[in-house]
């Protein structure tokens, strides 16, 4: 049998589906099957599913049938959960109103994950930019971890011998460097794209995996310049090659647990790679935390222990493909949680949303909340998890929820939690200089002033705008108080605070 991936071509005319199924030939015939057919592709769906075949990509036109229900669409996300769904659009189809409400509303429905425009030529570039991401977007999903060499396959590896498997550097630097940068996630890799695309000896000290809180959306659909969107880890693995490219120096799997204020700069200790071993310190004239938060643990005991199997704090896709035909919930009214959400409805028979307000309008975009609602995801409003347990196999089998305003309780089934609520900063190891609310969220700026006045703020000239109460210490993103919890947010303050670096340090020399 044939095991190629299927892409499958389903339109309505038989000139459409040769010109598609000649240029799907011509550039991807060697590893996937080009299946092709004029009308419905809901039986060619079934056979491919009773063949135990794999589906990567579903190509049809049938959006432009306005008032039927889009069978090929349905059949493929209840067969093939991982397949991309792509309309085929004629150019210029944009113009009619009719054609481009079709596109817009089977979008929002999520019968679609996006358009292409018929090939109007051979090779058609643009037709293959698409299609070559989506075939991207799905092996990416589909294809599991290579395994570890051999050499660490004796014992439990290490966080650090894992990232040097993956070719990944975790030494820290002998030299001072210009700038570190605590903290890899999108604050963080713009600073670090910025700084060392201008010249600053950087250094990038990053304790997990880059991407931060923002690896682990799935589809961020509002980043400008991805009209499909573009996932967490994505986005996070192009600016980590960006910043690269340009010099940057990345410490993968160090933690920094201390830093002290020195007369030249300031000195990070950071926690050793092997158990045992002594800390290890780095020196920079200059330091921006872009640490980030954690989504807060709820404080709940009965379902500790299911955390990692069947509870989980944030959604990546491997937990999300892991919830087939079950009954799963998200905790959180965040655009987070909004987008683990409709992630989980990709795959999950049920997702409900629990939050804490009357509406989710407060806290979500509201295309995100268009599309839930599409996408069918039940929204339970005003109520938090108060309870749960599991069956005999040690999984998760329901939780208990609590009516803010009435105060009863209500058990529902569900054998997943996925929990993206609040968010506590990594400043516990921030020396006490450095100004911090009693959240531990880093004060900078006007606010420096405000609140801790001349005390805090000693010097004749004002903060910069990211600075916090110590010269030369900035803080970007989320682990900044009063920071627009955006990953574009996010991105803008890492990259403008470097200005204020350059300042610091031109200012730095001249005191010298």
């Amino acid at each position: 049998m044939d095991t190629r991936p299927v892409i499958l071509v389903a339109v309505n005319t038989d000139d459409k589906r040769a010109t598609l199924a000649a240029e799907l030939e011509r550039r991807y015939g060697a590893d996937y099957r080009i299946t092709s057919t004029v009308g419905s592709g809901v039986d060619a769906l079934s056979a491919a599913s009773s063949d135990a075949q794999e589906v990567a990509l579903v190509l049809s036109d049938e959006l432009q049938l306005i008032g039927v229900a889009p069978g090929t669409f349905v059949q493929a996300h209840r067969l093939f959960r991982d397949a991309r769904r792509c309309a085929v659009v004629e150019w210029r189809a944009w113009s009619s109103e009719a054609a481009s409400r079709s596109i817009w509303t089977a979008l929002a429905a999520g019968d679609i994950d996006y358009y292409v425009v018929l090939p109007r030529r051979s090779p058609d570039e643009y037709f293959h930019r698409t299609i070559t991401e989506f075939l991207l977007e799905w092996a990416r999903d589909t294809t599991p971890p290579p395994a570890p060499a051999a050499a660490i396959d004796a014992r439990v590896p290490s966080r650090a011998e894992l990232a040097r498997e993956k070719g990944l550097t975790t030494a820290l630097p002998a030299s001072t460097v210009d700038l570190a940068i605590v903290g890899g996630g999108p604050s963080g890799l713009a600073a670090a794209v910025y700084a060392a695309s201008e010249g600053l000896d950087t250094l990038v000290i990053e304790r997990g995996a880059v991407g931060g809180q923002a690896g682990s959306s799935s589809l961020i659909r509002n980043y400008l310049g991805f009209a499909r969107g573009v996932s967490g880890v994505d986005l996070a693995d192009r600016a980590y090659q960006q910043a690269w490219v340009f010099g940057a120096h990345f410490a993968h799997t160090r933690e920094v647990v201390g830093m002290s204020i020195e007369s030249d700069g300031f000195q990070l200790d950071v926690a050793p790679e092997l158990a045992g071993a002594g800390r290890e310190s780095v020196s920079a004239r200059s330091v921006v935390l872009a640490t980030g938060v954690t989504y807060r643990r709820l404080p709940i005991p009965d379902l500790e222990r299911y955390v990692g199997s069947s509870v989980f704090y944030g959604a990546s896709s491997v937990e999300a493909r892991a919830q087939a035909g079950r009954t799963v919930h998200v905790v959180g009214g965040g655009n987070s949680a909004g987008q683990a959400a409709l992630h989980l409805a990709r795959y999950a028979a049920q997702v409900s949303l629990i939050v804490r307000g009357a509406t989710l309008a407060e806290s979500m975009s509201k295309y995100l909340i268009e599309q839930l609602d599409a996408a069918g995801v039940t929204v339970i409003v005003e109520s938090r998890v108060v309870g749960g347990g599991g069956d005999a196999s040690g999984r998760l089998d329901h939780i208990v929820l609590r009516n803010r305003v009435s105060g009863r309780d209500a058990t529902v089934p569900s054998h997943a939690l996925f929990i993206t609520i609040g968010a506590a900063p990594h400043t516990d190891w921030v020396p006490p200089e450095a100004l911090r609310d009693k959240w531990g969220f880093v004060l900078t700026g006007p606010d420096i002033v405000a609140e801790g006045g001349r005390r805090a703020w000693p010097y004749d000239r004002l903060p910069a705008p990211l600075e916090t109460s110590v010269p030369g210490l900035f803080a970007v993103g989320d682990v900044r108080r009063g920071s627009v919890k955006r990953v574009a947010s996010a991105v803008g303050e890492g990259s403008v605070a470097i200005s204020s670096v350059h300042e610091f340090l031109h200012d730095d020399l001249a005191r010298r």
